[in-house]
């Protein structure tokens, strides 16, 4: 029931913020208005349905729904703007906050915050060196790292992992597609997201520590 709710939620929330999305991108491609935000918020809020607890379900169901917002913009333009990930950074250290507050979670917390602090330095970094990084991407890793390490230090290195993996495997197709060149670039938010789903459920079944 819980999976269904957070679902719901998640899908009518990114819905009722389709105009602000709109304002957020600054061009008019289709995709903005393919309602593909309110797919990819429904399902990452059905995962947040899965969560130990209601304040934890509660955070992650705000991230479901901005996710969604910056998948699309992100597809769209290759930028995630300011607009929403600067207050989502702050945003995230609330919810979870408050999910320590309720579960007594505050060992998990505190590695989120480190994880958060670890991925943007790592992310700056990279960024002089990769072309399809930008300076969006790096602060989204702050929020990503923070999702990563409420659940631990294995979720952190597999969702970094996965969405590098994920992203060569689309480059690599998108090429023998004859889609995208070898200068082209290619928007990396939407691979943060699924590597961080995809690190947070592989970890406790591939590391055992």
């Amino acid at each position: 029931m819980l999976v269904l709710a957070a679902a719901v939620v998640a899908g009518l929330a990114a819905w009722a913020l389709t105009p602000f999305m709109r304002r957020c991108a600054t061009g008019d491609a289709p995709i903005l208005h393919a309602w593909w935000h309110v797919v990819v918020a429904t399902g990452l809020g059905a995962l947040a349905g899965l969560a130990p607890s209601p304040a934890e379900t509660a955070a992650f169901v705000v991230l479901a729904v901005a996710s969604g917002l910056l998948t699309v913009i992100d597809l769209a333009e290759e930028r995630l703007p300011d607009r929403i990930v600067l207050p989502l950074i702050g945003l995230t250290a609330v919810m979870l906050t408050l999910a320590a507050w309720s579960t007594g979670a505050w060992g998990s917390l505190a590695r989120a915050g480190m994880a958060a602090l670890a991925l943007f330095a790592l992310y700056f970094v990279m960024m002089v060196f990769s072309p399809d990084l930008g300076f969006g991407d790096v602060k989204f890793a702050a929020v990503v790292g923070g999702f990563g390490g409420w659940f631990g230090w294995g979720a952190v290195l597999l969702g970094f992992g996965a969405a590098w993996a994920t992203f060569a495997v689309a480059g690599m197709v998108l090429l023998a597609a004859r889609k995208r060149d070898w200068k082209g670039s290619l928007a990396f938010g939407p691979f943060m997201v699924l590597g961080a789903v995809l690190g947070v459920f592989w970890a406790a079944s591939l590391l055992t520590w």
